[in-house]
């Protein structure tokens, strides 16, 4: 069993970085993907959580030449492919972010960028938008999310940090 902790949309705000990646830790994650905005934070992670960080660049990471646009990643035979989303559109719909991850033969499909959470399966694969750590946009508390593999099955689950 594989469990992947997803934050996002973090943009500086470092005590709700902190608190999620702490609960996910004590939650036993084996690894975390932070969404983009902003790149910088998530170098931060390491203080707190010292397993395999993966990070992807958001809108407002564009002039940074740390961090990738997207990452494809494989667990337990699953693929786990992550973009900030904001190159796909999501904001309108995710047609185009849904017809990148079946290009890409996605399992699992982990965006950000409209700071809204999303937990959803749409032919077979798991779309997860953990919302924004830094909250009070939409009027949603800040919130995290965790993505479970375990054999044949992936699973998917939204906290809110309290």
């Amino acid at each position: 069993m594989v469990k992947i902790g997803v934050i996002s949309d973090s943009h500086g705000n470092l005590t709700n970085l902190q608190d999620a990646v702490c609960k996910l830790d004590q939650l036993g994650v084996d690894a975390i993907f932070h969404l983009g905005d902003y790149v910088r934070d998530a170098k931060k992670i390491h203080v707190w959580f010292n397993r395999t960080i993966y990070s992807v660049k958001g809108n407002c990471d564009q002039g940074s030449s740390d961090g990738l646009n997207y990452a494809k990643i494989s667990f337990d035979n699953k693929i786990v492919y992550a973009t900030h989303g904001h190159l796909f559109n999501v904001k309108n719909d995710l047609d185009a972010l849904f017809y990148e991850a079946s290009l890409k033969k996605a399992n699992v499909v982990l965006f950000g960028h409209t700071h809204h959470k999303l937990l959803e399966k749409k032919n077979g694969i798991l779309l997860m938008n953990p919302g924004s750590l830094m909250g009070g946009r939409y009027s949603e508390n800040p919130s995290y999310g965790i993505i479970t593999i375990n054999n044949n099955s992936v699973n998917g689950e939204l906290f809110e940090l309290s």
